[in-house]
């Protein structure tokens, strides 16, 4: 909650008002003040003026401290902790924004959060999977090929696709070997389109 207890007096629509363990501090429901634009005065002789984004009420219902949030021109937000004991005066400037409270802090379904983050480390973990260690670019370039259609893994340099291995310099006619010819000449004919993109690609550039 980001209920929690104002200081020694508040003007709302001209009125004073104590709300820091004064007379009225039972009468105002400060919740609802949550979002409102307020300036403060302190017994230090500073004003400032922000959000009022969170009290810290006691047990009594008296104001320990406040936090307003001040926007900046820039887009980025400060957060003012004052101690409700050197406000000497607080003057509302405008009401708080329907549902305010409960716009700025939304739930967070914590098992949602979870999942998510879950899912992002096995996407992250499974990208890295993909990745050859001391491979060349084209080395790199022939697995991706081949991964979009079949599943494909790394053996060292070599890789490996549906019991057929490919070896360095990945030749698609003379290094890709296996017992199923039919898989040889479906990652044979993959290897080819590739080699024939990458030289398209050079011609385009030149």
């Amino acid at each position: 909650s980001r209920v929690a207890s104002v200081g020694n007096s508040c003007t709302c629509g001209g009125r004073a008002a104590n709300v820091c363990g004064g007379p009225m501090a039972g009468q105002i429901n400060i919740e609802s003040m949550l979002g409102a634009t307020i300036k403060v005065a302190t017994t230090f002789g500073e004003e400032f003026e922000g959000e009022l984004y969170c009290v810290d009420v006691n047990g009594s219902n008296t104001v320990n401290s406040v936090v307003l949030c001040e926007r900046l021109p820039n887009g980025n937000v400060n957060y003012r902790w004052t101690k409700a004991n050197i406000i000497q005066a607080v003057t509302a400037s405008a009401a708080p924004a329907s549902n305010s409270s409960e716009q700025d802090l939304p739930f967070v379904d914590l098992r949602q959060v979870e999942s998510q983050a879950q899912k992002a480390e096995d996407v992250a973990a499974a990208h890295i999977k993909r990745l050859g260690v001391g491979v060349s670019e084209y080395a790199q370039e022939v697995f991706d090929a081949i991964s979009k259609t079949m599943e494909a893994t790394w053996d060292g340099e070599d890789i490996k696709v549906l019991g057929v291995r490919i070896t360095k310099p990945y030749d698609p006619l003379k290094n890709v070997t296996g017992d199923n010819q039919q898989v040889i000449d479906r990652i044979t004919k993959v290897i080819q389109n590739e080699l024939a993109r990458k030289k398209k690609a050079s011609v385009g550039k030149g």
